[in-house]
This record gives C-alpha cells, sequence and structure tokens, in this order.
C-alpha cells in the first residue's frame, strides 16, 4: 500500500509539472487588425500569425 501512495505522489508531482510547463508558454500578442499579422517570435524571428474574430489563432515560420 506504501508503494500505491508513493506512485500517486508522483503522478500528482507530475501533472503539477506538467500544467505549469503548459500555463507558462505565451503566445504573441498581436493587435490583429487584419486576418494575417507578422510578429517576432520567442527567439527574435518573424512569425506568421493567422487571426480569427481578432483573436491570435495559430503561428507559423513565413516561407513559400
Amino acid at each position: 500500500m506504501k508503494t500505491f501512495w508513493w506512485v500517486l505522489a508522483g503522478l500528482a508531482l507530475l501533472v503539477g509539472v506538467l500544467g505549469v510547463q503548459v500555463m507558462g508558454r505565451t503566445r504573441p500578442s498581436a493587435g490583429c487588425t487584419s486576418s494575417v499579422v507578422i510578429v517576432r517570435g520567442p527567439h527574435g524571428e518573424p512569425v506568421e500569425c493567422v487571426c480569427f474574430d481578432g483573436v491570435v489563432s495559430t503561428c507559423f515560420h513565413p516561407g513559400p
């Protein structure tokens, strides 16, 4: 029974760490005045973002 509680505690810790990682990610903040905006990515490179209803939907590296 002791092993069960250690496994349960480890899983809870893992879920907590993953939750912090997911919540800590930031999206580029852009004023979505058109359907496509170009902003700076997390490493300073240009990133194209698609906006739907004034909210950034998805971002990708510009290219052909």
